[in-house]
C-alpha cells in the first residue's frame, strides 16, 4: 500500500520548500517595503511643510539683513567721503557691521 503523505522528500522536497519560504519571504518584503514607505513619506511630507513653515521665512529675514547692511555700508562709504569720523557715523546710528568688517574678511583680504 502507497502511503497517503503527500510530501515530497530529497531535492525535489527541499526546492518545493525553498520555493515557498522565498515566495512567503518576498511577500513579507513587499508587505514591510510599503509599510515603511508609507512612514517615510509622512515622514518626509511632516518635514518639508514644517521647514516651509519656520526655515524660509528665516531665511527670507536673513538676506533682507544683509541687504540693508549692504545699502548702510554704501552710505558710511560715501558719508567717509564726505569727511565724517567712525564716531560722528556711530551717532548717526549706523550698525557697527556696516562701519568694520569683520576680522574674517580683513584678513581673507590679505
Amino acid at each position: 500500500m502507497a502511503p497517503t503523505d503527500k510530501t515530497v522528500g530529497g531535492i525535489k522536497g527541499f526546492f518545493l520548500k525553498a520555493g515557498k519560504s522565498f515566495q512567503a519571504g518576498g511577500e513579507m518584503a513587499r508587505d514591510w517595503s510599503w509599510w515603511l514607505a508609507q512612514k517615510g513619506g509622512r515622514i518626509g511630507l511632516v518635514l518639508a511643510s514644517t521647514s516651509m513653515v519656520v526655515l524660509m521665512p528665516l531665511i527670507f529675514e536673513i538676506n533682507r539683513e544683509v541687504q540693508m547692511i549692504a545699502s548702510e555700508r554704501i552710505q558710511v562709504s560715501e558719508l567717509r567721503n564726505q569727511g565724517h569720523s567712525d564716531r560722528q557715523l556711530q551717532e548717526m546710528g549706523f550698525l557697527e557691521a556696516a562701519l568694520h568688517s569683520p576680522s574674517v574678511a580683513s584678513l581673507k583680504a590679505k
